[in-house]
């Protein structure tokens, strides 16, 4: 069997300019000509405040990074996200696959095997809260189903219907 050798650091952008990538030298570069233009527009205070300004926007652009993203990356996204529609789709996980229906019955049984004095904890619980209690006292029978977030959280949810 023939072996072949694997790159290494294929994930990092390669070094033109000394340390720095092509665009962040374009970054510090444009930062550079646009302080250099101020300089004959503006008087000196104003040249040394919106200097500084702008040597920041510029080593900001080329050097920070937020979870592994550029700046500019991040900022794109945010205006993006922003800027589009969102849409918001649901579909109903099947229980079988989940395991959804076993824990269902189980807390038919929990509830079932409560006595007076949980029940009653359940339902001040509940009110103070502002949630709907798991334990119901008398009355019809109500459909229970498990909901999974995308957070991997599970949360008993009352089915409704239609």
């Amino acid at each position: 069997m023939s072996t072949f050798q694997v790159p290494q650091f294929i994930e990092e952008k390669p070094k033109i300019i000394g340390p720095l990538t092509l665009v962040q030298f374009f970054y510090i570069a444009g930062a550079a000509a646009l302080i250099l233009i101020m300089r004959y527009v503006f008087n000196f205070f104003l040249w040394i405040v919106f200097s500084a300004a702008i040597a920041a926007i510029g080593g900001a652009l080329a050097f920070v990074k937020i979870n592994g993203q550029t700046l500019p990356g991040v900022a794109f996204s945010a205006f993006r996200y922003f800027w589009r529609p969102r849409t918001y789709t649901w579909q109903m996980a099947s229980a079988a696959k989940k395991g959804g229906a076993y824990e269902v019955e189980k807390i038919e049984a929990i509830r079932k095997s409560a006595g007076l004095g949980e029940k009653i904890k359940s339902l001040a619980l509940g009110v103070l809260t502002r949630k709907t209690p798991l334990i119901r006292v008398g009355g019809e029978k109500e459909k229970y189903q498990v909901v999974t977030f995308m957070s991997g959280e599970k949360r008993l949810a009352r089915k409704v219907d239609y």
